[in-house]
């Protein structure tokens, strides 16, 4: 098969792992169906381009080598034709989600470097203090500030008073 083949393929799983058909209820079930869809090498170009943050209409100028002559009507209508099928929604929802992925510094990452840091005889006091510092505040070790609280007695009204 080439990489510009765009047909969806289903291929029938009798021995599936979790991930590729778990079910909501932590289930795979014994005969499952996988779906894998190819889409073309200007499909996939015009995913990129929206992942990188551009226009619908401008990734399909840049996917689709568009005409000069080609109205911006024309190009919105295409590219929403494009966006409307479920293949390229699905490929930039896992785009997406490999980027989120790739660009996500956890709070486990930023504890073990701040460890590290804390740790270090290399570094200086100061630094490892600012560290120690930073990891208490992730884990609300922080000490709290005095709170100043103004309590005004309250009298019950009376008749008269409303006279």
């Amino acid at each position: 098969m080439r990489p510009t083949d765009f047909r969806t393929h289903l291929w029938l799983n009798n021995n599936a792992t979790k991930t590729d058909c778990e079910q909501p209820n932590g289930n795979t079930p014994r005969n499952s169906v996988k779906i894998i869809t190819m889409i073309t090498v200007k499909q996939e170009a015009f995913c990129q381009a929206l992942l990188a943050g551009r226009s619908q209409s401008d990734a399909y100028r840049d996917a689709y080598n568009t005409k000069p002559s080609s109205t911006a009507g024309a190009i919105a209508v295409s590219a929403s034709r494009l966006m409307a099928d479920p293949k390229i929604t699905i490929r930039i929802a896992e785009l997406r989600k490999a980027d989120a992925e790739s660009v996500c510094w956890s709070r486990r990452q930023s504890e073990e470097v701040l460890r590290g840091i804390a740790l270090s005889e290399a570094i200086k006091p100061s630094e490892r203090i600012a560290a120690i510092r930073e990891l208490n505040a992730m884990f609300g070790y922080k000490a709290a500030r005095e709170a100043v609280v103004q309590v005004n007695e309250l009298k019950p009204i009376i008749d008269e008073d409303w006279l």
